[in-house]
């Protein structure tokens, strides 16, 4: 039993009482069952972590009151601090810090990066040096912070929304309004991710280059799902798909034929010297025997069970010492192997993603314009490029060091994943040149995005060991509909973004004009 088991136990308990999946309903779940299999979660035990900070009399009255629950504590805490009297200021100094810290410590779990960095910062501040002076710091952080996000979040949900509304539920309610008129886009593209699921074979990670190309297409335009002749390319492709399948499970029993046979040479060699039970065998036995025939795929693997039962009941001894030595051969090849495909798991990861910055590896890349350039070809969706380049990257190691170096591509990194569509493909194509991919995006669309990059990248404050450093990328965009072949879109859009270097640096070529 692990973690990820509790957790899927306590959705499926929840749902099977009806019971609506809020935090408070979840934890209480999720901790009973922790209970029951003896595990000892810091969560589920904060109730007691509480009540040890209290001084004695307070404990003493929280025992009297039977306080059970997290929140009967708070309900518990805060009645007591309105019951206190300037009498009794030292119990109301303990109970006002308890309430606090446990303000402050559900704050630490809001979805918003500052909130949770201040209430960390405050809960430190306090666990160290609680006095007056430092609550009055902490409140005007708090102060500064609740102003900030005044300014910060309004002007950004006024632009989804596309309203000047100050209030921020009348704001999300025209947001999701909006979001109701999308309702019918959004059906066509849970119905093309239906067939592009259908497409993928169920029992190989390999793709067919035929089905992996009409996938990516129907991710990137789910309206192509109404034309004829797609229609006719998906019945085609699904038969191959399942014939895929049909392939994978017979290379599959026969690989496990092998296994059995190695299984049963094994137990050969074991005859004379064994630890189970004649009896015991029997019975294993008897249970192959009444097993139903399911298919005659799986037929051989019941004989082969059969034939090792056979091979158990002819001689039965001891054998403790020998399997104790098996046992930890077989531990050591599993340890083996675990590491094993940990290596290829972060030798196949590598291989698609930029280990430094995240983004797409310059293979994956490659795989990704190979697609979209198919996808233009065949179905004519148009897709545009864009090389950026960071300016006069070499000074700025020699300035500053490698290490400095890093921390930027990693930034940028962060930069383009932020900025970039679902659909688009950003990647590291070498250095510090980045390489993006718009499908369905004309030229213009992405002289728009590399001049957002660009803006962005020249307005954002690099810092390395609290000193700034000044930062600019160049950009050179081209599109598909301006070339007959992917190798001259590739060649002229690495041409334009010299010609932005030659240029002056810091700008996108060609430049977005600007109308009146």
């Amino acid at each position: 039993m692990t973690i990820n088991d509790i957790v899927r136990e306590t959705i499926q308990t929840l749902n099977a009482q009806k019971t609506p999946l809020t935090p408070h309903n979840y934890q209480k779940t999720f901790c009973q069952i922790a209970n029951r299999y003896g595990f000892s979660i810091e969560e589920c035990h904060l109730k007691e972590k509480y009540i040890k900070r209290l001084n004695e009399t307070m404990q003493a009255d929280v025992s009297k009151y039977s306080v059970k629950t997290l929140d009967e504590l708070m309900i518990y805490l805060v009645s007591s601090l309105n019951r206190l009297t300037l009498g009794n200021s030292g119990k109301q100094k303990v109970v006002t810090i308890t309430l606090i810290k446990y303000l402050l410590e559900m704050i630490a779990k809001f979805p918003d990066q500052k909130s949770r960095d201040l209430a960390n910062a405050s809960l430190e501040r306090i666990e160290h040096l609680c006095d007056l002076n430092s609550f009055e710091i902490i409140t005007e952080k708090w102060e500064q912070l609740l102003a900030s996000q005044q300014s910060d979040y309004l002007p950004r949900l006024q632009r989804i929304a596309g309203s000047k509304s100050g209030d921020y539920m009348q704001l999300l309610d025209q947001i999701e309004k909006a979001l109701e008129k999308q309702d019918e886009r959004e059906k066509l593209d849970e119905m093309a991710q239906v067939v592009v699921a259908s497409l993928t074979p169920s029992l190989t990670q390999s793709l067919d280059d035929e089905i992996a190309t009409l996938s990516y297409m129907l991710s990137n335009a789910p309206e192509l799902l109404y034309e004829s002749d797609v229609q006719q390319q998906l019945k085609v492709l699904i038969e191959k798909r399942i014939r895929i399948d049909k392939n994978e499970v017979k290379e599959r029993i026969l690989s496990l034929d092998e296994i059995l046979s190695e299984v049963s040479v094994k137990i050969v060699n074991l005859i004379d010297n064994t630890n189970l039970s004649y009896e015991k065998v029997k019975e294993v036995k008897q249970e192959l025997v009444g097993l139903e025939r399911n298919g005659s795929d799986f037929e051989t693997i019941r004989q082969k069970l059969l034939k090792i039962a056979d091979t158990l009941e002819f001689e039965t001894k001891q054998l403790s010492d020998i399997m104790s030595r098996e046992d930890a051969v077989i531990a050591q090849m599993q340890q083996k192997i675990k590491k094993l495909e940990a290596a290829l798991k972060k030798a196949k990861q590598e291989s698609r993603h930029d280990f430094l910055t995240g983004l797409v590896s310059k293979r994956g890349l490659d795989e990704e314009l190979n697609r979209a350039d198919k996808s233009y070809r065949r179905y004519n969706i148009e897709y545009s490029i864009g090389f950026f380049d960071i300016d006069h990257f070499k000074n700025i190691n020699d300035t500053y060091g490698h290490e400095a170096g890093d921390l930027i591509l990693k930034q940028l990194g962060r930069l383009f994943a932020e900025l970039k569509r679902d659909v688009d493909i950003v990647g590291r194509y070498g250095g510090e040149e980045f390489l993006a991919i718009l499908p369905k995006t004309p030229l213009e669309g992405a002289q728009i995005f590399a001049e957002k990059i660009r803006d962005r990248v020249e307005k954002f404050k690099f810092v390395y060991k609290g000193e700034g450093v000044p930062v600019t990328i160049s950009a050179g965009v081209a599109s598909s509909s301006e070339f007959t072949t992917q190798k001259a879109l590739i060649e002229e859009a690495d041409r334009r973004l010299y010609q932005a270097k030659n240029g002056g640096r810091n700008r996108v070529y060609p430049p977005l004009k600007v109308t009146a």
